[in-house]
């Protein structure tokens, strides 16, 4: 997946926690000091607070939305790094302003959304997220039983590690992720043990070693993700998502992840306290190229943030305009178990 020999899992922790900073950094020093003129009163506009989750694809999306509220609306904007679960309250406190992509959650939905009403459906976000087992298509060709879980359940004894010794090793992201693995290996009988990175970047220095060694590696991957368009790998085929197999307990799942209709969510006060963010947030829509061109541009070509972000709105600016100006996006709410 990747041609650049750059030490992957590196670079990616300079960016993933320093870049948000930076960029946070930046424009707040640029444009905070004018956030009250810009509306023309005394009144300074609030701080809008976006969650970058631990994926390059996060932000990416937290980027552009930064460059355009803070040069477009006039609000000073602040990336936080935050897990995927504390989010929701984080949203229904107002200490957080709104998440750009959210992956699934459906208990988490049903609390704060249906529930409490204390966040807010945004809209899709417009890519379709694939989560699935995956495998360096080397090994793949080498091994072609491995295109489905039953080669994988034979052949287990490729991916022992010292980690996961007697058992074959399942690498996984991180523990906050949308994942079913743990359920997987044991409703499917495969000899694997669950073993977390910790986060993308972990996950994606150890994936990279063993790709560089022509090591077997099985691992948790998903789309949209730039690195996809630079490696090799090829999925495993799982038994087929069926709604009955999401009704069943968590520890009873035993089929593959649905697809995800990636959405947005915002704090429920937001379009009261920055109605101009909340319509911007609502009509933010872009497709997993648009997302993967700037992730790219951050950590294959070292571009800051806010120059992978102006680049790409100076590039874009119909796009652009339809998030200012334009209608939003379809409500659609994550289906029962995803």
């Amino acid at each position: 997946m990747i041609k650049s020999k750059r030490k992957l899992g590196k670079f990616r922790r300079g960016l993933r926690w320093g870049g948000a900073t930076t960029a946070a950094a930046v424009l707040l020093a640029a444009c905070g000091s004018s956030a009250a003129s810009s509306s023309g009163s005394s009144t300074p506009k609030p701080t809008i607070t976006l969650v970058t989750n631990s994926w390059e694809g996060s932000l990416a999306n937290n980027v552009v939305a930064q460059y355009v509220i803070t040069h477009d609306l006039g609000y000073p904007v602040k990336l936080l790094d935050l897990a995927e679960i504390p989010e929701f309250s984080a949203m229904a406190t107002g200490s957080v302003s709104a998440v750009l992509e959210v992956w699934g959650h459906y208990n988490h939905y049903q609390t704060y959304v249906n529930g409490n009403h204390e966040v807010i459906n945004a809209g899709l976000e417009g890519p379709t997220g694939n989560i699935g087992w995956y495998v360096p298509t080397y090994l793949m060709k080498a091994h072609p039983e491995l295109a489905t879980w039953q080669g994988v359940q034979k052949d287990w004894q490729l991916f022992v590690t010292p980690q996961s010794a007697p058992q074959g090793e399942f690498l996984d992201g991180a523990p906050s992720y949308v994942t079913n693995d743990a359920a997987l290996v044991n409703t499917l009988k495969i000899n694997l043990k669950v073993v977390f990175a910790g986060s993308e970047a972990a996950q994606l220095s150890q994936i990279e070693t063993a790709y560089n060694a022509k090591q077997p590696i099985i691992f948790y991957w998903y789309t949209p993700q730039y690195i996809n368009h630079l490696y090799s790998f090829s999925q495993v085929q799982l038994p087929p998502f069926t709604q009955a197999c999401a009704a069943l307990p968590a520890t009873q799942i035993n089929c593959a992840y649905p697809p995800y209709n990636l959405y947005k969510l915002m704090g429920a006060k937001l379009p009261t306290e920055a109605p101009a963010v909340a319509k911007f947030i609502r009509a933010f829509n872009w497709t997993s190229a648009d997302q993967n061109s700037v992730a790219y541009a951050m950590a294959q070509d070292k571009m800051s943030g806010p120059a992978a972000a102006a680049a790409f709105v100076n590039s874009h600016k119909s796009l652009v305009s339809s998030w200012l100006n334009g209608a939003p996006t379809q409500i659609q709410a994550p289906v029962k178990g995803t």
